[in-house]
């Protein structure tokens, strides 16, 4: 006995007349207008809305507004008892589509003039493998970007400034758990003083390397809390150590990631189409010199490790670093 009338896709019947077409298409049509306040387009940009409302990384409060903002769902829509996945009823009289109801708008689009048509095995599954595609590209976004930030390879390169502040660190030699420099915050004298050891190298390297002089305040130029250490800490991950002790909170480069530490910021700073090998080479230069200008706040707590001849071959290290990266990129493998 075939069974295919009683098969179901997505809460409607797999066999549909002429008539139940129509009906459909019309209600997923207004109903799309109502949720997105756009009609239905292109199926790809249209997929791509449904985060709005269906993204699993969106926050609840955003999400909260947006449904609060939704029109009331006609009668005859909310009388036809649609169920999910194909419309969720969201309470307040509102009802949204999303992924599953815009697929199936539009493989219905496409058979509005049959007298009957059949949502075949193969139809439904390519609606679920899109559907779940989407879901998934979603629910793996902050992974991925996690991901790409720790490997160098995210869409917006490091600001200079965080990229200066580890250059900073490896300069002073703060690459072991001994010679770790204190993360103090801006508002006292003594972190006001370390911090401005630690920045003034940094952004005299930013300030070239952007070609912009930096409009920070005081507080955000900061080791403790401050917006330069932090993003370094997202992109570096396990290679930039918060090392926690009873006198607080101690920042160095993990010895074991020194040189991957050099060819990140390198590879990163390459990815600037800008920054020429003689300026990056000046920046260096500018960073030593500053550093060295205030590394006598550091020595009052013997926190001054810096070595000249390692602070040459860190120099060349870096040098040889970004040449390399800058090729690969002209290549096309960066």
């Amino acid at each position: 006995m075939n069974e295919m009338p009683h098969r179901t896709v997505f809460g409607v019947p797999a066999v549909l007349t002429g008539s139940e077409i129509a009906v459909l298409v019309e209600d997923l049509s207004e109903l799309w207008k109502l949720t997105y306040d756009r009609p239905a387009a292109d199926l790809a940009s249209d997929l791509e809305l449904c985060r709005k409302f269906f993204d699993p990384l969106a926050r609840g409060g955003t999400l909260r507004d947006r449904l609060a903002s939704l029109p009331r769902t006609p009668a005859k829509i909310r009388r036809a008892s649609y169920s999910q996945p194909l419309v969720v009823d969201v309470g307040a009289g509102a009802c949204i589509i999303g992924i599953e109801g815009r697929l199936l708008l539009d493989v219905l689009q496409q058979a509005t003039s049959e007298d009957f048509f059949v949502l075949s095995p193969s139809v439904v599954s390519d609606m679920e493998r899109t559907a779940l595609d989407k879901y998934r590209e979603w629910s793996t976004a902050r992974l991925r970007q996690v991901v790409a930030m720790r490997t160098g390879k995210a869409n917006e390169v490091m600001q200079a400034i965080s990229a200066g502040l580890v250059i900073a660190l490896l300069v002073n030699r703060s690459d072991s758990p001994d010679r770790a420099i204190p993360k103090l915050s801006a508002d006292s004298p003594e972190g006001s003083s370390l911090n401005s050891a630690i920045y003034n190298g940094a952004e005299r390297f930013a300030e070239m390397v952007s070609r912009s002089k930096s409009a920070r305040s005081v507080g955000e130029k900061s080791l403790k809390g401050g917006y330069g250490l932090s993003e370094a800490s997202r992109r570096l991950a396990h290679r930039l150590v918060t090392d926690r002790r009873k006198g607080g909170d101690f920042i160095y480069v993990a010895p074991d990631y020194k040189d991957e530490v050099i060819a990140y910021l390198a590879n990163d700073l390459a990815r600037r189409a800008t920054l020429t090998e003689e300026v990056f080479d000046k920046a260096l230069d500018a960073l030593v010199s500053g550093f060295r200008e205030t590394a006598d706040m550091l020595a009052h707590r013997s926190l001054i490790f810096e070595r000249p001849a390692e602070t040459r071959k860190l120099q060349a290290a870096f040098t040889s670093a970004f040449i390399e990266a800058r090729a690969n990129h002209e290549r096309g493998d960066g």
